[in-house]
């Protein structure tokens, strides 16, 4: 599954042509439109897990992440829409699991690719769009905070519990 994704992602951001040996650009409107998606479908899923949480703590920090998350999608759109990009509401597939342990281990999945992906666009934008370069590293330091929550929230939850 995880292969599939990262075939899936590869072709969305394989470089368009290749002159001298080195890629071509990225498109930057694209990129905040994919990231834009991917972290509102994410924000959703965990929104989604918060609402299941065994206990009130957690669903707290779950819901401050999701707020946190719906507050980088907002600024990544108004990037897009002063570039005259277009926003779509899509419809998003939710994972989810049988316990709090297997949500929250699916939610440290998809916050691992979205931050491994946000750093390499970061990267590769860094000489032809500093300004967007430096938009996505602000969002993957966000990202990388939110991963240490889920990780620790993960660490604490019991793997074996039969949670709905």
């Amino acid at each position: 599954m995880i292969l599939k994704l990262l075939r899936k992602l590869r072709a969305i951001f394989k470089p368009a042509s290749v002159e001298n040996g080195k890629p071509g650009l990225l498109d930057p409107v694209e990129i905040l439109r994919v990231n834009s998606h991917d972290l509102l479908r994410l924000a959703e899923q965990i929104h989604a897990h918060a609402k299941t949480a065994p206990y009130p703590h957690v669903a707290e920090r779950l819901r401050q992440i999701v707020l946190e998350k719906r507050e980088s999608v907002k600024i990544l759109r108004e990037k897009l829409l002063s570039l005259k990009g277009e926003l779509d509401y899509p419809r998003f597939n939710l994972k989810s699991g049988k316990n709090h342990w297997e949500r929250i281990s699916r939610d440290i999945e998809d916050q691992r690719v979205l931050e491994s992906r946000l750093q390499e666009q970061a990267s590769r934008l860094a000489e032809e769009a500093p300004e967007i370069s430096d938009l996505l590293k602000r969002i993957m330091a966000t990202e990388t905070s939110h991963k240490e929550i889920l990780m620790d929230l993960v660490m604490r939850a019991d793997p074996q519990a039969n949670q709905t």
